[in-house]
């Protein structure tokens, strides 16, 4: 019997995990990516002999990575490195960094001056977190919808003590567990892993603050973040997945109530039995399938994550005063994360992200020299559609750093490059520059989130950050999952080799 062929656009994270998944239970799969090599923005730059993790420097939820190799019958092909701190937080005017960990003992000396009996504020939030985590993981995060009436049945299955966080904010939820603006901005710091602020995400995804410090941690990979493509691509070439890097997706023929194959840029057709999208699933319905739904006048009025300014710099001298992961922050928390989205706040003292991925990976750069990455979470391209001053918000975020840490890194910097929402949007199709996809409210999530199944084309799946569940590394190992789960509940072939099997 042939093979049945699945033809998978985009190669970042989720789209290699579908691949694993459906090379495992015998398709034949090809991949076709718009940039030059795989792993979307999970990718890595080198600038005159410095070394850095393009997007994620990080993640947790390693267990879901635990799953992907399991169930496709592969040996690790890349190894983890649990990270111990955590991560450092800088508050401009504060004497003070606070160094974040998860050892309880070792987090509560951090705060015990400034939170009157933070340890048992602290178990409180965590059990309410873990609660909440244990109790919607297996029945909203690890599964498919089939119908609205599915998803409502679901959530009627989550226990009612987690309704009120479905009806405020993160930060509301951390002014009610902590007395110190302190304590609430360094622990709201994951509405930002999210792309969003904790003014606008939900307190459901406090959970995150479980994840981070009690349950699974954070993790890096040995020899840097791309190893974790390098190990998944050269695994699926092994098993006979072709690549076809710069390669862009621009239109479709549809025939039938499908897709009948898909046309690159420059014309050339890939014709297969099933298409999974890991490009942007709202952008690729707009963009590429016309979908009025989904015009970019739909999709302006959208929430949508940050966009990000992003600094790579070779720095010649050691930065031993940074820590791996690094945030600074300024003393108008309020005021600067409600509109720092909207363009309203002044770039003249940004709030920033400084990652150091030398210190874990040598190679990074070379000897008696430092990789420096900063992020600067910003307004996407629709409230600030020219970045032509990204140079000087790099340099006063450069200046505001050396300041801080005691170092003249101006004198220091031998590379620097600086990549604006622009840049981003353009390198891998994301919507208007927005970095993580859609944003997490209760309208964007579960049932309302772009599903990953066509709504009319019943061969086109999509897999990856803006379908369920979700945004981050683990997500879209999930989103792989059910993406397949999908696909193989359509295939009759497959049904029935199971039946059989039964």
């Amino acid at each position: 019997m042939r093979k049945k062929e699945v033809i998978i656009v985009g190669t970042g994270l989720g789209g290699l995990s579908a691949a694993l998944r459906l090379s495992s239970l015998g398709f034949k799969v090809k991949m076709v990516e718009k940039y030059h090599q795989a792993g979307g923005r999970l990718n890595l730059f080198v600038q005159d002999g410095f070394s850095f993790d393009l997007g994620p420097t990080f993640f947790s939820m390693s267990y879901e990575f635990d799953e992907l190799v399991k169930t496709t019958g592969i040996e690790y092909p890349f190894e983890f490195v649990e990270l111990d701190p955590l991560f450092t937080v800088n508050i401009d005017g504060n004497p003070r960094n606070f160094t974040i960990y998860k050892d309880l003992d070792k987090l509560t000396r951090e705060f015990m001056d400034m939170e009157p009996n933070f340890r048992e504020k602290m178990e409180k939030h965590l059990k309410k977190t873990g609660n909440l985590y244990h109790d919607t993981e297996k029945i909203i995060i690890h599964r498919n919808f089939y119908s609205f009436f599915d998803y409502v049945m679901q959530l009627t299955k989550v226990p009612l003590k987690h309704g009120p966080l479905l009806f405020k904010t993160m930060w509301k939820e951390l002014c009610q567990s902590f007395e110190s603006k302190e304590a609430r901005m360094i622990f709201s710091l994951v509405g930002f892993f999210l792309g969003a602020t904790p003014f606008d995400t939900p307190a459901v995804f406090s959970l995150l603050n479980y994840i981070e410090l009690k349950h699974n941690g954070y993790h890096n990979v040995k020899g840097g973040m791309y190893k974790i493509i390098e190990g998944l691509y050269k695994v699926l070439r092994e098993r006979g997945v072709d690549f076809y890097f710069n390669t862009e997706i621009v239109d479709t023929k549809k025939a039938n109530g499908k897709i009948e194959y898909l046309i690159d840029q420059e014309g050339k057709t890939w014709k297969g039995d099933y298409y999974i999208v890991n490009a942007d699933a709202a952008w690729f319905r707009g963009a590429i399938l016309k979908r009025p739904r989904f015009s970019d006048k739909k999709l302006d009025k959208k929430k949508w994550t940050m966009a990000p300014l992003t600094i790579f710099l070779g720095i010649n001298g050691k930065l031993d005063r940074l820590q791996y992961h690094n945030y600074f922050l300024g003393n108008n928390f309020n005021q600067y994360a409600r509109g720092v989205f909207k363009n309203k706040v002044s770039f003249q003292k940004p709030y920033y992200y400084v990652n150091v991925p030398s210190k874990n990976n040598l190679d990074y750069a070379p000897d008696g020299k430092e990789s420096l990455f900063i992020l600067c979470p910003s307004p996407d391209l629709r409230f600030k559609p020219d970045w032509s001053n990204r140079e000087q918000i790099a340099q006063n975020i450069i200046d505001d750093l050396s300041e801080r840490t005691g170092y003249d890194l101006n004198k220091m910097i031998e590379s620097r490059t600086v990549l604006s929402p622009e840049h981003w949007g353009k390198m891998f199709n994301l919507y208007k520059g927005s970095g993580l996809g859609l944003a997490h409210d209760m309208n964007q999530i579960g049932w309302f989130r772009p599903k990953n199944k066509d709504e009319k084309f019943k061969n086109v799946y999509y897999t990856g950050a803006s379908t369920i569940p979700g945004t981050g590394l683990p997500m879209a190992v999930i989103s792989s999952k059910l993406t397949v789960e999908r696909l193989m509940k359509d295939d009759q072939d497959f049904q029935k080799k199971q039946s059989a099997v039964q």
